[in-house]
């Protein structure tokens, strides 16, 4: 079971990630507020896909099974990365490789994220359920925003908008 959802939720995360301008808004989410775009994409996956509300106990649960991976690996190596991307000029024959290299290896550590996140989630107990998928999406960033303390500005919620649209964009390209 955890395979599966796992493999799922990443599925989604991929598709997600690719379509139109996802990718800016949650880079810039993670940049501006260090939200951690895997519980963002996981918020909005229970919600729509899983048909689920996630409390703010969940999160911080969901969130504690995953600090240690990303704190100790996955930002290191997206530092390593950022790091090589700034210095490509300075070796430009042997940078492609590397990055890629680097690159590969950040997204297989953001995978293994993902499975931890599955892994907690399906331990979680009174997860409640619902059918307005649009409805859960919305309410599983808003708890989530909320225990960043992100502003709620109308710029906040037009974003979280943009992000629960593409949700819906996204699944209705999936076959």
């Amino acid at each position: 079971m955890t395979n599966s959802t796992s493999l799922k939720f990443w599925q989604f995360s991929l598709a997600y990630y690719q379509h139109s301008n996802s990718s800016e808004i949650l880079l810039g989410l993670q940049n501006k507020y260090a939200l951690d775009v895997n519980l963002t994409l996981f918020a909005l996956w229970a919600g729509w896909i899983e048909s689920t509300a996630l409390l703010k106990d969940h999160f911080q649960t969901l969130d504690s099974s995953i600090a240690k991976w990303r704190d100790n690996i996955i930002q290191p190596l997206r530092k390593i990365r950022q790091t090589a991307k700034a210095q490509t000029a300075l070796f430009s024959d042997f940078s492609d490789n590397f990055l890629n290299m680097t690159s590969d290896i950040e997204l297989e550590a953001e995978r293994i994220c993902q499975a931890l996140l599955c892994q907690e989630y399906l331990n979680l107990k009174n997860l409640p359920k619902g059918s307005n998928k649009r409805g859960l999406a919305t309410t599983n960033l808003d708890t989530y925003f909320s225990l960043l303390t992100l502003p709620n500005s109308q710029n906040m919620h037009e974003t979280k908008g943009k992000l629960v649209n593409l949700t819906e964009e996204v699944l209705s390209l999936s076959p």
